[in-house]
């Protein structure tokens, strides 16, 4: 069971819940560590509970599929970590143009002092023209074993200017090969991987340091984290100041992994 990858925890442990006899079914972020089929699967099957004596209650970042599982939505809204609120249920569309918009029109509130928009780039072609490209990395065709799993990697290379996204199904090596680029895990054969400098964010964060959030700030990236530049561009998009004080292994998922974000780029 411990050695599962969380993708597959994540389905077991919501077929489990299934699996109950209750009237009320409670998913608390379902969707969490799964790839776009799995989270299709799972939201089907959540779907499939409901019944004339049973209800479902669902906690849902994912806008996509809180759309296909949702019939109402509660939105919430507060200061993390110090109060919160949550609304009446809305219509699925009202509920999600609500938290997009940051404004709830029945009560004539604002709640958010900006709207959240998906804006396309046009020019991205143009972009990538002007962009300098300063370092090229390259690695090895690769292999590891771990098990009965085997992975196979086609040499590759990038540069300091770009971002690879890698997409593909649960447990089929996506955190295994970024462990091996970051020199987690050695490959199959020998095969040496060229040396780079890296700062690796892994996929889940267990929370082992005694203090608090401005502590572990201190003792990993005590020279940058509060620079003017690094502050505006870092600290306080991702929302750290108001857990400065807070002991690290209270932090909820969300807040470890902004904390997480933070000490990666510093």
């Amino acid at each position: 069971y411990q050695r599962r990858v969380h993708g597959e925890l994540q389905r077991f442990i919501t077929a489990v819940t299934c699996l109950k006899r209750a009237q009320i079914f409670m998913f608390d972020e379902p969707s969490s560590y799964l790839d776009v089929k799995q989270r299709m699967r799972s939201a089907k099957l959540i779907r499939s509970m409901v019944e004339s004596n049973a209800y479902v209650i669902t906690v849902e970042h994912d806008l996509s599929i809180l759309d296909y599982l949702s019939d109402y939505v509660c939105v919430l809204y507060g200061e993390p970590g110090i109060y919160g609120v949550v609304t009446m249920p809305f219509s699925v569309r009202e509920g999600i143009n609500i938290f997009l918009s940051g404004f709830i029109p029945t009560e004539n509130l604002r709640f958010r002092d900006f709207g959240l928009s998906f804006k396309v780039v046009d020019n991205l072609e143009e972009k990538k023209e002007e962009e300098v490209k300063f370092s090229q990395y390259c690695y090895p065709d690769m292999e590891k074993k771990l098990g009965n799993f085997n992975l196979s990697i086609t040499a590759g290379k990038f540069r300091s200017s770009e971002i690879i996204v890698m997409v593909g199904e649960n447990g089929t090596g996506k955190t295994t090969f970024i462990k091996m680029l970051a020199g987690k895990l050695p490959p199959e054969n020998g095969v040496k991987i060229p040396e780079m400098f890296v700062s690796y964010k892994p996929q889940k964060i267990a929370p082992k340091f005694e203090g608090t959030v401005q502590e572990i700030l201190e003792s990993k990236v005590s020279k940058i984290w509060n620079s003017p530049q690094f502050m505006t561009e870092v600290t306080r998009p991702l929302q750290i100041e108001p857990l400065l004080d807070h002991e690290v292994k209270t932090l909820s998922g969300g807040e470890l992994q902004r904390l997480a974000l933070v000490l990666a780029l510093g």
